[in-house]
């Protein structure tokens, strides 16, 4: 395992770094066609290939904080550049939804989170489907709201997203199943339950939830393998976090189980080690709250397959 040291927080401003073949690396800078003050345009943020996804989550397209997200293509408008090709909205947007929260994109799927819809009861959350192509040619149009088949007033779920190929995981921190905000994540496929429908087909919980452990508030998908953060956990100390992965067909046949919780080797409490990602045989996971180059310093960790 390897270790990371991070620098800054996420701001509200995106830079994506393109190839240029004259000039090596160029910046470019994104930002919405119809801007305001306070959307907070970039507070979550997705790339794959030549397409972006922003999220701003305060966006008021459909009411206060209803929240929109951004799609921009690369080459869109001319060489080398980024352009903004469609603004993504819910189809039943509404005050305080937060859509934009989340956000991740694959190909031509993206999903957009909005943790505190209220759909089955207050912030009850819910996330969006986008396809490219759906409702005309290079159109991304909504295909599916997603929520919980269990859902409840203030799990929040959408609070995180994942999508890859015919796999979607989506993050509900404020589920009560193991106690209060124990929290969840439910993977959906593509498919499953009709040709094109995405249809939930588990719900993911850690093996040794506890209540205020957070599960779910950070997700990401690759392949066969789904990683979820629990920054509440306190495996090592109050807060200081951990990181569960799982696995389709462990356990049966497109079952996702439980194969492996990650932790800091030098966790402490108030770490909040859980914001993760997940690609082929690595994942990283960050401990923001982390202090060993001063206070909340932070860090991230390298773990990979098969190491050790």
């Amino acid at each position: 395992m390897a270790r990371l040291t991070l620098y800054g927080r996420i701001t509200a401003l995106l830079a994506l770094l393109i190839s240029a073949p004259s000039s090596g690396l160029t910046e470019t800078k994104l930002t919405a066609d119809d801007a305001e003050a306070f959307d907070q345009f970039g507070y979550a943020v997705s790339v794959h290939g030549s397409t972006a996804l922003v999220g701003a989550r305060f966006d008021t397209h459909a009411g206060v904080r209803s929240g929109s997200a951004y799609i921009f293509q690369r080459n869109a408008g001319g060489t080398g550049g980024w352009q903004q090709i469609a603004k993504l909205i819910a189809d039943d947007a509404a005050d305080l939804d937060w859509f934009g929260v989340s956000v991740s994109v694959d190909g031509d799927t993206a999903i957009v989170g909005a943790f505190l819809d209220d759909g089955a009861g207050n912030s009850s959350g819910s996330a969006y489907v986008f396809h490219r192509n759906a409702g005309g040619t290079d159109n991304w149009g909504q295909v599916k709201k997603l929520t919980a088949d269990d859902a409840v007033a203030d799990d929040r779920f959408g609070v995180s997203v994942g999508v890859h190929g015919e796999i979607i995981v989506v993050g509900t921190n404020g589920d009560d199943d193991d106690g209060s905000e124990s929290g969840s994540a439910y993977v959906f496929r593509r498919n499953a339950g009709g040709t094109a429908n995405w249809g939930q087909v588990k719900k993911l919980t850690a093996d040794d939830a506890i209540a205020n452990g957070a599960f779910g508030g950070s997700v990401s998908v690759h392949g066969n393998t789904v990683i979820v953060g629990a920054a509440g956990d306190n495996h090592a100390g109050n807060l200081s976090g951990s990181a569960y992965i799982f696995s389709r067909n462990a356990g049966g046949a497109d079952n996702w189980g439980q194969v492996k919780k990650l932790t800091a080797d030098d966790a402490s409490e108030n770490d909040q080690f859980g914001t993760v990602s997940v690609h082929g045989d690595t994942a990283i996971v960050s401990a923001r709250f982390d202090s060993d180059a001063g206070t909340q310093s932070g860090s991230a960790y390298i773990f990979s397959r098969n190491a050790g």
